[in-house]
């Protein structure tokens, strides 16, 4: 018989009560995540054709990486994406100050379940749905109202989107090795951090690449500078 794993954490005036367990029905193994005994994550991990003992290490190893997630010693690990590849993204400031209004909701497990919710999400709907689908009705409608008036206007959505006049400008893999390459001449180790932000903040507003180049050549240190870059970046297109 497969076994069921229950284990309790205590963070502040809360405790968390985390249960592993295997559904043969559906062939998953489902950790439920309850705080102050109240239901507030699910995760499921689908298995199949594993004897009862690997289905036992499957479990135990499942239930411990959802403790590790939740007491910060594990980050999810996911493939790395070009900003054309995602399908969606949070900039740093929206995700910290998510942080700050899901908490009331989900305590230790908020990064985790805001991380679960942007991978899975293609756009701000499906983000506001993977982030309460497992909250009670009022719980969830409370929570709607507090986040949603925050992402609607500043997520970035990575999609083929077109204007009457303009459909917004792919930014390859390639092209984004290029930039990489010109940035790490003036920036050093801090050139990945410049472009990333870069890209973030474009993405909330522009849609061609002479606009993307205006936001990297911004962090030059001098006119002079900015000017260098800026030219660099855009013979890259010619």
């Amino acid at each position: 018989m497969s076994k069921s794993i229950n284990e309790d954490i205590k963070a502040g005036k809360s405790v968390y009560h985390i249960q592993t367990e295997y559904y043969k029905s559906s062939g998953k193994i489902v950790t439920t995540i309850f705080k102050d005994g109240r239901s507030v994550k699910r995760l499921e991990k689908e298995v199949s054709d594993v004897s009862e003992e690997e289905l036992n290490q499957e479990i135990e190893k499942f239930h411990r990486y959802v403790l590790d997630r939740l007491r910060g010693l594990k980050k999810k690990e996911v493939p790395a994406l070009s900003s054309s590849e995602r399908k969606f993204s949070v900039p740093q400031e929206l995700y910290e100050r998510l942080l700050i209004e899901i908490s009331p909701f989900f305590g230790i497990a908020s990064a985790f379940v805001l991380d679960e919710a942007i991978e899975s999400a293609s756009d701000v709907s499906s983000f506001i749905e993977a982030l309460t689908s497992d909250l009670s009705e009022d719980q969830k409608e409370l929570l709607v109202s507090k986040v949603k008036p925050l992402i609607e206007d500043q997520v970035s959505v990575s999609k083929e989107e077109v204007t009457e006049d303009e459909e917004k400008f792919n930014l390859t893999p390639e092209l984004e090795e290029k930039i990489l390459s010109i940035l790490s001449e003036y920036f050093g180790i801090m050139a990945s951090s410049v472009f990333e932000d870069s890209v973030k903040e474009w993405e909330l507003t522009g849609r061609s690449y002479e606009e993307l180049v205006d936001v990297i050549s911004s962090h030059g240190d001098t006119e002079e500078e900015r000017e260098e870059i800026r030219n660099r970046l855009m013979f890259l297109q010619t």
